[in-house]
């Protein structure tokens, strides 16, 4: 299970220690925590378009993560922030979604945690 983040200072905590995963949809920035539930933050530049295609970017984003959260049970152990890229309006949502499972089977494999950016 996870929840959704709403303080300032949980994005600009990943900003700044999280490791970055380049996608063509979205970048995630992760930290894994072992403490409490994890927490999904979703962020969008205006750089994107105006209020109509950013939201329509967290809607894609909040979608894939409510259904993958109904097909998994799996406790969530990771603070993860998504920051849209413009190629999402392009992508169907099922290269959404396997972006997604790429980024946490990455997440499972990697267990070096030094701040550094890995693009795939």
């Amino acid at each position: 299970m996870y929840s959704y983040m709403k303080a300032r200072k949980d994005y600009v905590r990943l900003s700044r220690t999280g490791k970055r995963f380049f996608f063509d949809g979205f970048i995630a920035q992760a930290l894994p925590i072992s403490d409490r539930a994890g927490m999904i933050g979703i962020t969008v530049t205006k750089k994107l378009g105006g209020s109509v295609f950013r939201h329509r970017a967290k809607r894609r984003l909040r979608e894939t993560i409510r259904l993958w959260n109904k097909d998994n049970s799996t406790p969530f152990a990771y603070d993860i922030v998504l920051v849209a890229r413009s190629k999402i309006f392009d992508l169907d949502f099922i290269d959404i979604r396997k972006q997604w499972d790429e980024m946490l089977g990455k997440l499972q494999k990697n267990q070096d945690w030094t701040h550094e950016t890995l693009r795939s």
